[in-house]
């Protein structure tokens, strides 16, 4: 008997649930929608015309890229195409500037966080050298 009632009332909590979480949905990207226009309200006129800027910069680096990418498929010459590769490698960089400073930063590392150290030293024995093994003993 019990357990129908807990039956019932799971059915009257899930009842509309899927009409629920999309009015929530909708309220929650409303929400966002209003927070963006007051942010992009609060942008001075010069914060704007920086990232105006920034955005012609890396559509104009894009189309410069596709222009050397296909000069560089139509080259034969090896001396050429690394040139040409280089060119391209220097403007990805400038783009990946001009990204993170008019939209944004960009997440960064510190500089030792490519370094395999342990943050603790072990501590114990040392391990034998040279290649030692363990002594295998089966008779006991």
């Amino acid at each position: 008997m019990a357990e129908r009632d807990y039956t019932k009332r799971y059915e009257e909590i899930m009842r509309g649930a899927g009409e629920r979480k999309r009015i929530l949905a909708q309220r929650a990207l409303e929400r966002e929608r209003l927070f963006r226009e007051k942010y992009n309200a609060k942008l001075t006129r010069v914060q704007r015309s920086e990232a105006d800027y920034a955005l012609r910069m890396i559509s104009q680096i894009d189309r410069e890229m596709a222009k050397i990418t296909a000069r560089m498929e139509r080259t034969s010459k090896v001396e050429k195409r690394i040139e040409l590769k280089a060119a391209i490698v220097h403007l990805r960089k400038l783009r990946d500037t001009l990204r993170g400073k008019g939209l944004g930063n960009p997440r960064r590392k510190p500089p030792e966080a490519g370094l395999a150290v342990p943050a603790i030293p072990p501590k114990g024995p040392l391990p034998k050298q040279g290649g030692a093994q363990a002594p295998l003993d089966f008779e006991n």
